[in-house]
């Protein structure tokens, strides 16, 4: 369903009652409001089994990532090399 918009300077004329009718479901407008309403609410993410398996999984990533980033970094300023043994 490809929609196409046609945007001029001059506008629209306006839009007649009988257009206004033909085009007007209050039925379908409160059927998607409510569906919308209940499968934004539906289950609690901890509760959401995939979901919270995801979210688990980037979180472990990062800290990964962020442990890598300390190791690559070289010594902690304050702390001195030790020479290796001959």
């Amino acid at each position: 369903m490809k929609q196409r918009y046609h945007i001029t300077p001059e506008g629209r004329a306006p839009l007649s009652d009988a257009d206004i009718a033909k085009h007007r479901d209050v039925r379908k407008v409160i059927y998607n409001y409510q569906r919308a309403q209940h499968l934004l609410h539906r289950k609690p993410l901890y509760k959401d089994r995939r979901a919270f398996l995801a979210l688990l999984l980037i979180v472990l990533l990062a800290v990964l990532l962020a442990e890598a980033g300390k190791k690559d970094e070289g010594p902690e300023p304050g702390k001195e090399q030790q020479a290796p043994a001959p």
